[in-house]
């Protein structure tokens, strides 16, 4: 049976909800639209600027009478970290509780299961910290979100699967002496279906193709995570694309990722992505070859993602951060395999471009304190 306290804090969350997902409210529109007395409404928002989560931002036109202050929320209130460790190197980003990424660097670090690897992590991250150019209280600081190319326990805190490089199976407790908050590890593709359904608010459900070093997925669902019952949902990098096929790194043969990942693209280039892009487009005969069988296999991938889940199908990872100016062409390849659709306009470049994986693992944190505020 809900008590009055129970009844108060889920007043005080919807409000707070409410606002944070406005551009500013009055005080009257949130009386109206969440169906409560002025009088809640005003002690609610007193408790919530106290605690320094709300501000008031000038105010409303007025249509008589004394103009309505603006409320919005105080982004910077609160903090939360995302950390992408790959086999070469570790990206951080600090973002704010409207998901703002405040920091971010990405620096050169191969993974190394030794002590002395755990003890440069901890000096990046903690000059990652000092070096933001918004002063970080690190009480405010609400967790940390890392990020891996590996599968994940359902508690976040163990990896069962983990082929790109060799790590121990402590590798949570390694990390908890050197990250100084609350972390959880999630999978790389995952957290990066996360922040792009975050940014892409008025779109219901995705199906995220990450195409890094390694091909990965997430099939999300509003802000949903589909897992599958081993926590191995959107391993799409292992759907089999050529019987008898390329090596993969699994140890079986024909896999997407053997046909799609990123390193196709930039090892033409001595690991540079980006100047395999500008050579492809420059017109460079060997990038532009190479990039059409590229493509040509990936629209194998996509095809089969779409009449798998009927939804958009949106290219992310390294690869699909380039891909806003091949997606017609691309989409003409998708389109000749589709018995339903002449039209590919459910094929998406990502949105999100920077640091997609850190970023939706730090939104963990976030979506916890929007769902404890009381």
């Amino acid at each position: 049976m809900a008590t009055k306290l129970d009844l108060r804090e889920f007043n005080k969350r919807n409000i707070y909800t409410f606002i944070y997902e406005s551009d500013g409210v009055s005080k009257a529109e949130i009386s109206a639209k969440l169906q409560l007395s002025l009088q809640t409404v005003s002690h609610n928002l007193s408790e919530l600027k106290a605690q320094g989560l709300i501000c008031e931002a000038g105010t409303f036109n007025s249509t008589g009478g004394r103009k309505p202050k603006i409320i919005r929320v105080v982004p910077d209130s609160y903090f939360a970290v995302g950390i992408d460790i790959t086999k070469n190197h570790v990206g951080l980003v600090l973002i704010d509780l409207k998901c703002n990424v405040l920091h971010s660097v990405r620096l050169h670090l191969e993974f190394r299961d030794t002590p002395a690897y755990f003890e440069q992590f901890g000096k990046i991250l903690q000059n990652f910290l000092s070096g933001a150019a918004v002063k970080v209280n690190r009480e405010k600081i609400l967790g940390a979100g890392v990020s891996l190319p590996a599968i994940i326990s359902a508690d976040g805190k163990r990896v069962t699967y983990l082929k790109i490089f060799e790590a121990a199976d402590n590798l949570y407790e390694k990390l908890s002496a050197v990250i100084p908050f609350p972390f959880l590890l999630f999978n790389d593709a995952n957290a990066g279906g996360a922040a792009e359904i975050r940014f892409r608010k008025s779109v219901q459900k995705i199906v995220y193709l990450s195409l890094s070093n390694s091909v990965g997925g997430a099939v999300m669902y509003t802000d949903s995570l589909y897992r599958g019952d081993n926590q191995r949902s959107g391993e799409f990098g292992h759907l089999t694309l050529k019987e008898n096929g390329l090596p993969c790194y699994c140890g079986k043969t024909g896999c997407a990722d053997a046909y799609c990942n990123a390193r196709l693209l930039s090892d033409i280039t001595d690991g540079d992505l980006s100047e395999f892009f500008i050579r492809v487009k420059n017109g460079d005969k060997t990038c532009v070859r190479e990039f059409r069988k590229y493509l040509k296999n990936l629209s194998l991938l996509v095809h089969n993602l779409r009449m798998c889940f009927d939804c958009d199908i949106v290219l992310g990872g390294y690869v699909g951060s380039y891909m806003e100016d091949f997606i017609q062409e691309f989409s003409a390849m998708v389109s000749e395999r589709n018995p339903f659709e002449t039209d590919c306009g459910y094929v998406k470049s990502c949105s999100f471009k920077l640091e997609a994986s850190a970023v939706g693992a730090a939104l963990y944190f976030v979506r916890g304190f929007l769902k404890n505020i009381g």
